[in-house]
């Protein structure tokens, strides 16, 4: 719980959309401001990418994470259903092994390649990211 989602999600009608969500306990509830500018998103070999651009710090919005400050960031997939999501399936979700800092490149490690080869035939691939995991600990 406790998380700022950036979700990209593969609808029916074929198009790659960029969602926000947060965290409530183990719920993702859809939150209407959306960050996100300058979309790109495609569907290709049943993956989804995705790209977009989103402001470092919004002040007095508690569900957008300050980007000044390095946080964990957490990854999931899962099916959507006419373009929702719904709740995936993985009960311990990769999560990087150290806080990270957008201003620095890094490789992020992703503990097991099955994480890394996840494909669903409901043509969702969820990227979280942005994303503070409270239990993990603070910035």
């Amino acid at each position: 719980g406790g998380d700022d989602v950036m979700a990209c999600v593969h609808d029916d009608n074929g198009r790659v959309r960029i969602q926000h969500f947060y965290n409530v306990g183990q719920w993702a509830k859809e939150i209407q401001r959306n960050p996100a500018r300058d979309e790109e998103g495609v569907f290709e070999n049943n993956r989804v990418t995705c790209r977009f651009k989103r402001p470092v710090y919004v002040p007095r919005e508690e569900t957008i994470v300050d980007l000044h400050l390095s946080w964990y960031y957490l990854f999931a997939w899962g099916p959507a259903i006419q373009g929702s999501i719904t709740r995936h399936d993985i009960d311990s979700p990769p999560v990087s092994e150290r806080v990270v800092s957008i201003y620095k490149y890094e490789d992020i490690f992703m503990p097991s390649a099955a994480y890394q080869t996840f494909s669903s035939p409901f043509c969702l691939l969820l990227i979280v990211a942005l994303t503070f995991y409270l239990l993990m600990g603070t910035p």
